[in-house]
């Protein structure tokens, strides 16, 4: 599965990472109407940025010493947990034509668990070909800021532009031949992060734009991890063991 013959550092996600601190920290430290605008919303930084933090230090531990895949699905799971309890909360599903469903509060527990586990892994999943996953993190962090650029979320706008811009910087290393890779840090980190993002962003969001916003920033991501689990089921393969058999190793 591997296309590279050389070693290559794996510790991207500490790069980006220290991107996004360095440049949101300098916030506080500027006067203007945006960060002024901002000052309402530092809770809800917090509970996007916490969770993610502590997700990056379970993509370290997996990159330097290695770990199973129950181990990373039960830390995930944990973490996802904080953030439901921290005030990030998938609870209302809006269907087309239909209207906007309200879940009881275990029924939304599960339901952004789920989320949020799922697309950290589909993230880490697609992560197997120079630029691939950064790519794709790149155009849903995109996606994201116009949707918050329509909605007038500030905070949104920032952290996704700040996304944008680690990623893209991140970027030029990483394309083939690369000479850095995401890592488990990275790609975990990432995708949840993005995960967040569309949680708080779509909590306030009309019914259209919170079905788009997630079809749209996360339909590779999504389409591949489905695939991927649909044809180990029904090959019997065991379903947390890699493979040469993505939709990008069919590309290459």
């Amino acid at each position: 599965r591997r296309v590279h013959r050389n070693a290559v550092p794996r510790l991207g996600g500490v790069a980006i990472y220290m991107s996004l601190l360095i440049a949101l920290s300098t916030l506080p430290l500027v006067s203007n109407l945006l960060t002024q605008s901002l000052a309402e919303y530092t809770d809800q930084l917090f509970v996007a940025a916490i969770p993610a933090t502590l997700v990056l230090i379970l993509g370290i531990y997996d990159d330097l010493r290695g770990t199973n895949a129950a181990v990373k699905f039960i830390g995930l799971g944990l973490i996802a947990a904080l953030f439901f309890s921290m005030g990030g909360r998938i609870e209302a599903l809006a269907v087309p034509f239909v209207g906007t469903i309200q879940f009881p509060p275990a029924v939304s527990f599960i339901i952004t668990v789920f989320w949020l586990v799922a697309i950290s892994n589909a993230f880490n999943l697609i992560d197997g070909m120079d630029g691939l996953a950064t790519g794709a993190a790149l155009f849903a962090s995109i996606v994201i800021l116009i949707v918050s650029l329509g909605q007038g979320n500030p905070l949104m706008i920032v952290v996704s532009l700040v996304l944008c811009g680690a990623l893209a910087g991140f970027l030029r290393y990483n394309f083939n031949p690369a000479s850095i890779f995401l890592g488990d840090s990275g790609a975990l980190f990432i995708g949840f992060l993005l995960a967040s993002l569309s949680v708080l962003s779509a909590q306030k969001a009309t019914t259209s734009v919170a079905v788009i916003t997630p079809l749209l920033a996360f339909g590779l991501p999504v389409v591949d991890t489905s695939v991927t689990m649909v044809r180990r089921l029904i090959s019997g393969k065991p379903m947390f063991q890699g493979d040469g058999e993505h939709i990008h190793h069919m590309l290459l």
